[in-house]
């Protein structure tokens, strides 16, 4: 076998090796162990996962022999307790999500347990995890999670390792139909912060260091629907006022329901409409049906989304005006999630130019719009004093707010302007 990872733990004439598995048969080997011995089998990890194996050397058996297995993977999506202990909205846990990885599975092998044995293996694989994270996958992660059934295990490994428990979860798992099922099965829940300030780090509205950001930004990009249904319900509601441009006989989805989309996938920073309908993708069944689409397919019954087309095309026809009214108005009932540090950016949206011109302005830490306003792009609509007036007037209240813009915004009389209506600008 490979050479193994420099991780050790010495005790006695013992000698405890961490390996990191990277190639496809040492993986196959772990799974095999964890498919043979633990009572849940080696399951399935979605996302980035890290395959880690604790080998044994002593004096007589000088060749490493398979000791543990632990198998690291992306977090759950949603955990209230979790959630509500790093102080996360639906919003920061969507786009942070990848900053905490799950233990799913911790095995030691039956021949060769004894005291003691099992919290060494996992306080080596917690020594290293930041490191060997970031090594796959360009990042390092700040918290751990993970579980112990009730029915088969005490805990006692967690508290010996200094996890911090928050409790049961509710007993409900996915299901692969988009909906959670009750298993009547809950689990307690244990955290543990992978560096002292990871828990501040988790919460805190700026942006994070380089070594985190990358997590960030494939949550951003890819990342399901950050608002909950009720909160889709209101969206929806905020364009009830707002005309339908289409002709009748197009009007195949609920006008309304479009605009949610399109509103949907602005607020997750899509640059453009391929963008748009692909941050829509992800929709479950219930935050469809939130939304207000009412076509379902033939032969699932399932709620179906609109075609690219159908998207690209109300783009295009809709008054950008308007658009940005009604959802202005709607971000300023939600604006407690508004952050102290914003950014200022025109952005081209529409293939024909009628949403082509759009000022947004956007957490810096995920590209999430707060604000817009749209302009036509000509002499005396341009960026320039569109953006003045979204300062002054559109935007949420912006009093001690810092935010940022490009150097077209240096000029001495927007600038002074600028400062006036956001307190300060840079």
């Amino acid at each position: 076998m490979p050479a193994l990872e420099p991780c050790v733990f010495q005790s006695g004439d013992q000698t405890l090796l961490l390996r990191t598995a990277t190639e496809a048969f040492e993986i196959q080997q772990l799974r095999g162990a964890l498919s043979d011995q633990h009572y849940l089998g080696a399951g399935k990890a979605a996302g980035h996962v890290l395959w880690q194996g604790v080998y044994r050397q002593d004096s007589e058996n000088p060749a490493p022999r398979l000791l543990a297995v632990l198998c690291w993977a992306g977090a759950a999506k949603r955990l209230k307790a979790r959630d509500t202990w790093i102080g996360w909205d639906s919003v920061t846990c969507a786009n942070r999500l990848k900053l905490v990885v799950q233990l799913r599975r911790f095995l030691v092998l039956e021949e060769l347990r004894e005291p003691n044995l099992a919290s060494q293996c996992l306080g080596l694989s917690l020594r290293s995890l930041q490191d060997e994270w970031e090594k796959q996958y360009q990042y390092r992660p700040l918290l751990a999670e993970s579980f112990h059934d009730p029915k088969h295990h005490t805990g006692t490994l967690y508290k010996a390792t200094n996890w911090t428990a928050l409790g049961l979860t509710k007993g409900y798992k996915r299901h692969r139909a988009d909906f959670y099922q009750d298993v009547q099965s809950p689990k307690h829940l244990w955290i543990r912060p992978l560096q002292r300030s990871a828990p501040a780090l988790l919460a805190h509205p700026g942006a994070l260091a380089e070594v985190h950001q990358k997590a960030i930004a494939e949550s951003t990009a890819g990342a399901r629907c950050a608002l909950r249904c009720k909160e889709l319900r209101s969206l929806r509601g905020a364009f009830e006022n707002v005309e339908d441009p289409r002709h009748p006989k197009t009007r195949r989805h609920p006008f309304t329901a479009m605009l949610t989309l399109i509103a949907y996938g602005l607020l997750c920073g899509a640059p453009d409409v391929k963008t748009i309908w692909r941050k829509c993708g992800p929709l479950d069944q219930n935050q469809r049906r939130a939304i207000g689409l009412t076509k379902r397919d033939k032969k699932s019954g399932r709620l179906t989304l609109p075609g690219y087309d159908a998207i690209n095309d109300l783009v295009n026809a809709i008054d950008p005006a308007s658009l940005a009214m009604a959802l202005n108005a709607w971000l300023r009932e939600h604006a407690d999630l508004l952050p102290k540090s914003l950014s200022l950016d025109g952005k081209d949206l529409g293939s024909k130019g009628q949403l082509g011109a759009i000022v947004t302005l956007c957490l810096q830490s995920t590209g999430q719009p707060v604000a817009m306003a749209s302009y036509s792009g000509k002499k005396d609509d341009c960026e320039l004093p569109v953006s003045q007036q979204l300062l002054a007037k559109e935007s949420p209240e912006l009093s001690n707010r810092v935010v940022t813009a490009d150097a077209l915004h240096t000029q001495k009389k927007r600038r002074t302007s600028s400062s006036v209506a956001a307190g300060t600008t840079s």
